[in-house]
């Protein structure tokens, strides 16, 4: 049977309903009462990081759970971790760069309803996320309603709906249809030696480009101290380059050492500079391609880099 470590972080899973609305309350001993039939899915030894609506992170956490699961590495075979729906993209994003040649499963996973109120998809989600701990697939993933998704590509696109998060530009690794099981199953071969690299620059900003934007937004950006901007673009990749022209405000940041990242706005299909005039001269100015990454893993790619690097 194997060893699974189960991290609490609170989240919607674990709240009860107090006069302040819902609160994260339950501990994992709690959790794993409430859901007794995870006990046959492996050995589970529970920890409690801490009891957060997730909206409340900030990069300092991932750094610190990506060195608990470094910590705890060679006595566990596997990681759950319970977690708040609103930022588990971003976490799942953080920890899939900083935990470098996962040899193991480490696991997202939290619920839409707390697990203390009926009908609640708590205990379906904890099912899969255990099950997807006990196969030994090596990766950071999100198990939520009815897909398995690699961390680095997950994105919530539902507030309530139980399939909250939908993976991007890649099929999931698992997904469940009345007509079955459909795998995309990445490959279980580990190069290199695991380790983590669990810096963070949190001084990164996001930019989301609207028609009336002006470009000194850039320049305040930097002024304020930030080292990376993530710019979330028009489809392939525009900026305004006429009569908001935000490319002279690039230059500045780019000549003062700032990174600037640019992504899609689009859900699917990414980025390529390559091909209006506007993505050419942002390319030109030194912006560089995001690619088809999400905002979540842009950011967190930023941070990690800046860090680490």
């Amino acid at each position: 049977m194997k060893k699974i470590l189960f991290l609490t972080t609170g989240g919607t899973l674990s709240c009860k309903e107090t006069e302040d609305g819902l609160v994260p309350e339950l501990k994992g001993t709690d959790i794993l009462k409430e859901v007794p039939e995870l006990q046959a899915l492996g050995k589970i030894t529970v920890q409690d990081i801490c009891q957060l609506d997730s909206s409340n992170l900030i990069p300092a956490y991932w750094s610190k759970w990506a060195e608990i699961i470094g910590d705890n590495y060679s006595d566990y075979d596997a990681f759950v971790i319970s977690h708040g729906t609103d930022t588990m993209a971003f976490t799942a994003s953080a920890l899939s760069h900083m935990l470098i040649n996962l040899g193991k499963p480490v696991v997202l996973t939290g619920s839409q309803v707390p697990l203390s109120v009926a009908n609640s998809d708590a205990r379906s989600n904890l099912e899969l996320a255990f099950s997807v701990a006990a196969s030994g697939l090596p990766g950071v993933y999100i198990a939520f309603g009815n897909k398995v998704i690699k961390g680095l590509l997950a994105k919530k696109i539902f507030s309530k709906n139980f399939n909250a998060f939908e993976s991007v530009n890649e099929s999931p690794v698992l997904y469940f249809t009345k007509k079955g099981v459909k795998k995309n199953l990445p490959s279980r071969e580990v190069v290199g030696g695991f380790r983590v690299e669990n810096k963070m620059n949190p001084h990164v900003l996001s930019i989301t480009m609207t028609p009336g934007l002006e470009p000194d937004i850039i320049d305040f950006a930097v002024n304020k101290g930030y080292k990376g901007i993530v710019l979330a673009c028009y489809g392939a990749g525009g900026v305004n380059t006429e009569t908001e022209n935000f490319l002279p405000a690039i230059r500045r940041a780019i000549e003062k050492g700032v990174r600037i990242v640019c992504i899609t706005q689009c859900l699917f299909d990414g980025v390529d500079l390559s091909l209006y005039p506007m993505g050419i001269l942002a390319a030109q100015a030194g912006v560089e391609s995001g690619g088809g990454l999400t905002l979540e893993a842009a950011v967190t790619k930023l941070m990690w880099e800046l860090g680490n690097k």
